[in-house]
């Protein structure tokens, strides 16, 4: 060995064969997926082992291979203890110094892709494609660690393409496993379905599917066991206590399909019974004309059974009930409040009956009759409040045919009787004429409206029927006098003077 180190072609100074960082796009014949560009160190101990050979390598080397003058020989496909200078074929400066930078910017992908291989524990599954990536890896670290980068380069692709063979078998575990895992649960082999699971997420860790898998499959053993307790109950006939073991198995796993489809076939068995039980019982009812509970016993069964005909049936009859029972009290009330002459009440009585009925001819009937009635009522009213409307003569005929009118009904009540009397009594009084004693001067003419002229005298007695007159007296050559008197039933009423004293 010589203290000088030989010159490389194309470098004036060494290597250190530490893995750089990307310098340069992917090649098209890689996967251009994010994941797979993330930068994942090289292992430390490989990296020192590196720098050892590296010094050994270009500072003893080049002296040893110098001396000897002949090439060490190289095994293919293996790691040597020793890396071996090789002279190859020419390169100019500028190619080598351009396959120098292929031979990083693949060994930087490389360093990416062998992370990503890592993280997906391929170890445990990579097999002997996983090992011949490693030679292939270790290769072309030998040859960059002796700047044969025309070595390094193929090696380096070659392991690159193995790598994604590699990537692209762990999908395809994943896609098995998961649907192994999948089987494994459906069969109730929670040992299985756990090992599968496991394995997909030694692949990828954050798998969802491969997550709610292995949650699955380890509480598949308490899943399994309340669905034994909940099929014994079933057996039984316990099918309350079932169903309820089958909901609490799927609050544990809500995609375990046998729950699932025990829980609708229990809970169809229920209903069914459930069903011919108010079906029963509103049949019952409907034959003891208790209408309002059948109608909801035939309600609550429509509910389980929309589609049924009987209880649909059921609930019609039992409407019909409703209403005849419904007409029946109105038109009770509406007596009722026609015997105690509660008018306006029995008028809302009949109209709520033809509400549900227009055609009801006792409705139809009664409300004319308590219109009528109604109407009575308030003119006897008016003119029992108001007695000195009898006063006015077309009044007073009104109210002797109204009179007429409530004489003719029958089975008139206390209140009408009581009114026709008392209006009788007013009719008569209001009809009886009392004495009214005039004075006047004998030069005065005398006139009272509604009765006529009574002329010039000094006494004069008139008969007059209750109400309110106007007298009037006038003189030539004098101021007319006028005086209004009111004639009042039972009260006696003083003369009046009307004579004309004033000169025009």
């Amino acid at each position: 060995m010589t203290d000088q180190q030989p010159q490389n072609p194309g470098h004036e100074e060494a290597i250190v064969p530490v893995r750089p960082g990307l310098k340069g796009a992917r090649s098209n014949n890689f996967r251009d997926d994010p994941k797979r560009t993330g930068m994942i160190s090289l292992p430390g101990v490989l990296l020192g082992v590196l720098i050892a050979i590296a010094g050994v390598v270009f500072f003893v080397l080049p002296n040893w291979v110098e001396e000897q003058g002949e090439q060490v020989p190289v095994v293919e496909g293996t790691q040597l203890d020793t890396p071996a200078v090789s002279e190859g074929p020419f390169f100019t400066p500028e190619e080598l110094e351009d396959l120098r930078d292929q031979a990083e910017s693949l060994l930087a992908l490389l360093l990416s892709q062998q992370g990503e291989l890592d993280g997906q524990s391929v170890s445990e599954w990579g097999g002997e494609d996983f090992g011949l990536y490693q030679a292939l890896s270790r290769e072309g670290d030998d040859a960059y660690l002796i700047d044969a980068f025309y070595d390094a380069v193929p090696a380096y692709s070659q392991a690159l393409e193995l790598g994604e063979e590699l990537l692209e078998r762990s999908i395809e575990l994943i896609t098995a496993a998961l649907s192994a895992g999948g089987e494994a649960l459906e069969a109730g082999n929670s040992a299985v379905a756990l090992e599968q699971f496991e394995l997909v997420l030694r692949i990828e860790a954050e798998n969802s599917l491969a997550q709610t898998g292995l949650l699955r499959a380890q509480q598949l053993p308490e899943v399994l066991e309340l669905m034994r307790v909940a099929e014994e109950f079933e057996r039984a006939g316990n099918l309350e206590e079932a169903a309820e073991g089958y909901r609490e198995a799927l609050v544990i796993d809500s995609l375990w399909v046998p729950a699932q489809s025990a829980l609708v076939a229990v809970n169809t068995v229920i209903q069914n019974r459930r069903f011919d039980t108010l079906m029963s019982q509103g049949l019952s009812n409907l034959a003891q004309e208790d209408y309002d509970d059948a109608y909801e016993f035939f309600t609550q069964a429509l509910v389980l059974r929309p589609d049924s005909r009987n209880a649909l049936d059921g609930q019609t009859q039992a409407e019909q009930g409703q209403k005849l029972d419904q007409i029946a009290l109105v038109e009770a009330r509406a007596l009722a409040f026609e015997l105690r002459e509660l008018w306006e009440l029995a008028i809302g009585q009949y109209r709520d009956a033809l509400e549900t009925d227009s055609s009801l001819a006792f409705a139809q009937q009664g409300l004319q009759r308590a219109q009528s009635r109604v109407d009575l009522d308030l003119k006897l009213i008016n003119i029992i409040e108001n007695p000195d409307l009898l006063f006015n003569d077309r009044v007073l005929r009104d109210t002797e045919n109204l009179l007429t009118e409530a004489h003719g009904i029958s089975e008139a009540g206390p209140r009408l009787e009581e009114q026709i009397t008392e209006l009788s009594r007013l009719v008569r009084l209001a009809s009886t004429p009392i004495r009214v004693e005039i004075h006047s001067d004998e030069q005065t003419e005398v006139t009272v409206y509604r009765v006529g002229q009574l002329g010039k005298f000094r006494v004069r007695n008139l008969e007059l029927r209750p109400g309110s007159y106007t007298v009037v007296g006038s003189r030539d050559g004098f101021v007319d006098v006028r005086q209004t008197f009111n004639v009042i039933p039972g009260r006696e009423l003083s003369p009046i003077m009307v004579e004309c004293v004033e000169s025009i």
